[in-house]
């Protein structure tokens, strides 16, 4: 079986793998997110998992039998009118976090995350999984206590549906894990393809 590699810093994806029993290594991707900048979101999500994925595998090289995982995730506030809206990343410091919560609070938004394999033949599998999110209205003092937790830092959208933020939520529709930022559902359909299987 084919040896897993994680294309991914995040903590939040490394705790989901091995929730489920996955062993795994971390190979930290070389990639240059803003070249994707202009995709629709949509899009954007799936070409940036497979840029990690592909930048992993690249690293490695072809001396291993190993299978490259890649993952983004990136949060969409429709905008009033019923355009594209903005796309929120990894907040840049706490003023833009601040920014963002005003943002969500009191409304709807999409998560997407794009999931991308290339298997030890060289092929590239990419998914996606598209959830949504209904915060509650939150005070400005809500906000900032909010902010004083530190949970905003390096996770897009400024929160972590798992955190402190999980105060505000009042409803999703799709994968808790997606939002997250990796869907396992989606992780068993391309891990089962490449052949690396998660149940006994």
């Amino acid at each position: 079986m084919a040896h897993l590699i994680l294309a991914s810093s995040s903590p939040r994806r490394r705790e989901i793998l091995s929730s489920i029993g996955l062993e795994f290594e971390i190979v930290d991707p070389d990639v240059d997110e803003s070249l994707r900048d202009g995709l629709p979101v949509e899009e954007r999500v799936m070409r940036l998992a497979e840029d990690k994925a592909v930048s992993a595998a690249e690293r490695l090289g072809s001396g291993r039998r190993h299978a490259c995982l890649g993952a983004d995730t990136l949060v969409r506030v429709r905008g009033s009118d019923g355009g594209p809206g903005r796309v929120l990343g990894k907040p840049r410091d706490r003023a833009d976090a601040r920014g963002m919560m005003l943002a969500l609070a009191g409304r709807t938004h999409d998560v997407h995350t794009g999931l991308s394999l290339v298997g030890t033949g060289g092929q590239v599998e990419t998914i996606r999984s598209d959830s949504r999110v209904t915060f509650a209205p939150m005070s400005q003092a809500e906000i900032e206590r909010y902010l004083d937790s530190g949970d905003w830092e390096g996770v897009a959208g400024a929160y972590k549906i798992q955190g402190q933020a999980a105060l505000f939520i009042e409803r999703i529709e799709g994968s808790w894990s997606g939002i997250v930022g990796l869907p396992i559902h989606e992780l068993y359909v391309i891990l089962s393809h490449a052949g690396i299987s998660l149940t006994a």
